[in-house]
């Protein structure tokens, strides 16, 4: 059993190793929701219902934010940040390595997207097995899809729609596979399919990724005002 704390009234999950943690439940049969909470979803969760739901209900929430980690150890506890991406790629290597017997679901991102995203691991691990499909389906293309998941039966399914579609998405469509890890992952897919570029390893090492990704899309300057409100609502928090 982990550990668990709050952020804010959102549950978050402390462990040294999650990767295991995943593993042991793939390897059981144990479905599994995981949540990689940042401090941009913690503060968007105060004011959608369902996505706090989400949350809430989720069998792992990790912490993927630096402002997350420094809430905690604010509060005396110690937990190093674990960026979803690495987490995610460090699964489907595992899974990946295991072969045909493991296969490994990829949806979302833009039409091409994922194609390029299981090239990129199909050309380092030869026996994995992934299906994949772009977030744009529209039906019966999307009727079609839902029965090859049904019939493949993924060990791990990672969806990159977005915050919060993803994890309305992974919640109405857990029992298309009641056994798998489901895993939103944002935008990795477009960083393993080679659309963007992962921040350098001296932004990420010193919780400036977010900085770098703002240079990247300036547009999301709105979106990182929830930064220093997290911070303000963090030091004023005593729940």
């Amino acid at each position: 059993m982990m550990k668990t704390f709050s952020v804010f009234d959102l549950p978050i999950h402390l462990s040294d190793d999650y990767l295991g943690w995943l593993c042991d439940r793939i390897y059981n049969h144990m479905g599994t929701h995981v949540i990689t909470m940042n401090s941009e979803m913690a503060m968007m969760a105060q004011k959608n219902k369902a996505l706090k739901e989400y949350i809430q209900k989720a069998d792992l929430v990790v912490p993927d934010g630096s402002g997350v980690v420094i809430y905690l150890k604010q509060r005396g506890q110690s937990q190093k940040r674990v960026a979803g991406i690495e987490l995610a790629e460090s699964l489907v290597k595992t899974l990946g390595q295991r072969g045909e017997n493991y296969p490994i679901c990829f949806y979302g991102a833009s039409p091409g997207v994922t194609d390029r995203a299981a090239t990129k691991f199909r050309s380092t691990i030869p026996n994995i097995n992934i299906i994949n499909n772009h977030g744009f389906l529209t039906e019966p293309d999307l009727s079609a899809w839902y029965e090859t998941i049904k019939q493949v039966q993924p060990k791990l399914i990672l969806v990159g729609l977005g915050v919060p579609r993803q994890e309305e998405w992974i919640a109405k469509h857990r029992h298309l596979a009641p056994h798998a890890v489901w895993i939103g992952v944002g935008g990795s897919f477009d960083i393993w399919g080679g659309v963007k570029q992962r921040a350098p390893k001296f932004f990420c090492d010193n919780n400036l990724e977010w900085l770098y990704r703002l240079y990247q899309e300036p547009w999301r300057w709105k979106r990182m005002m929830v930064l220093p409100q997290f911070f303000l609502k963090s030091l004023l928090y005593r729940g």
